[in-house]
């Protein structure tokens, strides 16, 4: 998983290829409880502060904020969290099929 931001004028890219059980954990956690759609300026908080979580700390809060276009924050989101849930579909549909 990989993300762009613009840091100190500079195009940056960001890469996570360990995702623990504790981020899948928040991972369900968050999409469950988020309603992307009417997002309040707190949801929007803790979603950027999982992001940077999600990509073990490698840039800060205010990275995200400063360094990714707008148009780009909603979306990033939601293809971070697919990412990592797509990774526990493709286990839980193996189990199916053994089951």
């Amino acid at each position: 998983m990989k993300i762009n931001l613009k840091i100190g004028g500079e195009d940056k890219t960001f890469v996570t290829d360990f995702i623990s059980a504790r981020m899948m954990r928040k991972t369900i956690e968050i999409s469950k409880s988020m309603n992307f759609e009417e997002m309040s300026v707190d949801d929007l908080d803790i979603m950027v502060a999982y992001l940077v979580q999600l990509f073990g700390k490698q840039f800060t809060i205010d990275d995200v904020y400063d360094g990714l276009p707008s148009k780009e924050l909603v979306s990033t989101l939601i293809k971070c969290i697919n990412e990592v849930v797509g990774d526990m579909g493709a286990v839980t549909q193996g189990d199916e099929k053994n089951g």
